[in-house]
């Protein structure tokens, strides 16, 4: 089970968190993690290497975790353009959600940043 742990703070995503494979099918052939991975890792790409936001990433791909937190320090603006990128991602899960619940939990809660 792959767990998604979506955090916001003023109607702002402000990190997120993904653990775990699904189990959909054998590493290596899951397509189902290969999909939650490439919305996940290219919201990161969006926000660190197209906004330039200096967002906190811890990645480890063999244990299929990654955590992303943006900066207490941002703009705005930034955290207004991090906002598309970001519930773009949220909406991609609850996508896959929808049609694979079995395998992925997801969690959206307010967090105190």
């Amino acid at each position: 089970m792959t767990n998604i742990k979506i955090n916001y703070k003023n109607n702002n995503i402000v990190s997120f968190e993904i653990s775990g494979h699904t189990g959909y099918e054998d590493y290596g052939k899951d397509i189902l993690c290969a999909s939650i991975s490439s919305i996940s890792q290219s919201a990161v790409l969006g926000i660190t290497k197209v906004l330039n936001i200096k967002a906190t990433v811890q990645k480890n791909d063999k244990k299929g975790y990654l955590k992303m937190v943006l900066p207490k320090e941002i703009t705005q603006n930034e955290m207004e353009q991090a906002q598309i990128i970001l519930k773009t991602m949220e909406a991609s899960l609850k996508d896959l959600l929808f049609d694979y619940g079995e395998y992925i939990n997801l969690e959206v809660k307010d967090e105190i940043y």
